[in-house]
């Protein structure tokens, strides 16, 4: 694949919205988003779930999603991808904000390091990075990746500053080229965090705030409550009761951003080493056939979701609508798949919540119990869920999967032996294998399209990815913030693109 995003500085800016833009100087007032996670990390390459508000005040990636989801660039300002060499020229003029140059020893020193931590999916397939020179990244793949630089739009592609990778303290101590700066002695630990603007960032007139707070409120009541008050701006949510209040609350309005949140289920130790009846395929059958998904939708999601059987939503160029119903709630036909399983008398296993998810649980746990399966709920601190889910200490688990994401992620989270989300290493079906080698072959969709429906049916063949609902991502906002023209929705992300935004006042 050979494919350039206009180099020149005059094309770059235009894409980036710069041409003709009004200076704001150091930027007014404050903007409070509030996450419904409590912050873990602030080192984007150990960061896995949610969070990513908390990250992009500070860090930049080498290359962003466009209000229809195609890659602009950012800290990049062109690609050229041959085989499985991909070189990347860089801005110019661009310094971290500790004064550290952007180069393209600094960029390799990211990729090399997201890719020797391994958290981050979209650097599996990275063999190398180096500088080419001073503004050229050149990337070696170990396989061909016809998403690669969809992955350098997210945690994968953002940059840290090279003496900040070396601080123990990182996770507290971010320092990116972002146009703000964490400002860590207004901040409180487990309530807010407060940035300021960046003083040495390269795009100046891009700072529109002089303050920006990210609050932390994962209580779904308490955090509607802010909103209500004006204590914060806008703020994430799942489909939930709260969700459903803002959306038919005059003054709040309820954003249905791009992308989806597949919630599902994965059977994480399918070859059964700690609960043998993971492994019969008819009790992962019976437990896709007792779900009323219908029913979850409506009580647990309170109509913002739909049901869901395959990883894409509609619209999606991987969707497959001869999958849908493919497991339309059953219970005799649940109850008949346990009675021939070799558990006909059900069996008990624990999974592993977090408080945003405990009706959701509640709800499976009791469409399992009518086929005589016991889910026990255990709860995990908030933000940690992804975490545990890569280890073993849940026999399965409980995520939502981005409908948005390209399809080369089935592998990569759930599918290889090492993928990061198979923490019993099961080997995959050599069917499975076989079509995530042939969906990287191709860039072009239509190509691409036709295996990954044949991956989706084989999925749901072997039930250990056991999709439920798929809702859009939810945004809930003031009636400032809604009519306020500079604030723009990431492409497929829970966050506000910060470069711009100013104060609702």
């Amino acid at each position: 694949m050979r494919k350039w995003i206009a180099g020149s500085a005059v094309v770059a800016a235009v894409a980036l919205g710069l041409a003709g833009s009004p200076a704001w100087a150091q930027g007014s007032g404050t903007f409070k988003y509030a996450e419904q996670v409590k912050l873990i990390t602030m080192d984007p390459q150990q960061q896995s779930g949610s969070g990513v508000p908390f990250l992009r005040p500070v860090y930049e990636s080498l290359f962003e999603k466009g209000p229809k989801g195609e890659v602009q660039p950012l800290l990049a300002t062109g690609y050229k991808v041959d085989g499985l060499d991909v070189m990347i020229t860089l801005r110019e003029g661009v310094t971290f904000s500790n004064g550290e140059p952007f180069n393209a020893e600094a960029a390799a020193a990211n990729i090399s390091r997201g890719v020797k931590l391994g958290i981050i999916e979209g650097l599996k397939t990275v063999e190398s990075a180096s500088a080419a020179d001073e503004h050229t990244l050149k990337i070696k793949l170990k396989e061909v990746d016809p998403a690669i630089i969809d992955s350098l739009c997210y945690t994968g592609g953002m940059m840290i500053a090279p003496a900040a990778m070396a601080d123990p303290a990182l996770d507290r101590n971010p320092v990116g080229t972002g146009p703000y700066v964490y400002k860590k002695e207004e901040s409180r630990e487990g309530e807010v965090r407060v940035y300021v603007p960046n003083p040495t960032y390269w795009d100046k007139d891009k700072i529109g705030l002089a303050r920006y707070e990210v609050w932390e409120i994962p209580d779904d009541t308490a955090r509607l409550n802010a909103l209500k008050t004006g204590q914060i701006d806008a703020g994430n949510w799942l489909a939930n009761p709260q969700s459903a209040i803002i959306d038919r609350t005059p003054d709040l309005k309820l954003i249905r951003g791009t992308g989806g949140l597949n919630y599902h289920i994965i059977i994480s130790d399918r070859e059964g080493t700690v609960i043998p009846a993971f492994a019969d395929i008819n009790v992962r059958k019976a437990m896709a056939f007792a779900i009323d998904r219908t029913a979850f939708g409506k009580a647990v999601q309170f109509g913002l979701a739909v049901d869901s059987y395959q990883p894409y939503g509609e619209g999606h160029w991987a969707y497959d609508p001869a999958l849908e119903g493919v497991y339309a709630y059953d219970v005799d036909k649940a109850r008949e798949y346990m009675a021939k399983s070799k558990f006909p008398d059900g069996f008990s296993f624990d999974m592993p919540s977090i408080p945003l998810y405990q009706s959701r649980l509640e709800a499976l746990a009791g469409f399992f119990k009518e086929i005589g399966i016991t889910m026990n709920i255990v709860p995990q601190e908030p933000g940690t869920l992804a975490r545990v889910s890569r280890t073993t200490n849940y026999p399965a688990t409980n995520l939502v999967w981005q409908t948005n994401t390209d399809p080369k992620f089935l592998a990569l989270r759930y599918i290889y032996e090492n993928a990061n989300y198979n923490p019993f290493k099961a080997k995959p079906s050599e069917e499975l294998l076989a079509l995530a080698k042939a969906g990287l072959e191709s860039v072009e969709t239509e190509v691409r399209a036709p295996v990954y429906k044949k991956m989706a049916a084989r999925l749901a063949d072997e039930a250990f990815l056991i999709f439920v609902a798929s809702s859009p991502i939810l945004i809930g906002v003031s009636e400032k913030t809604a009519s306020n023209p500079t604030v723009v929705y990431r492409y497929g992300e829970d966050s506000i693109n910060l470069r711009g935004l100013k104060a609702n006042d």
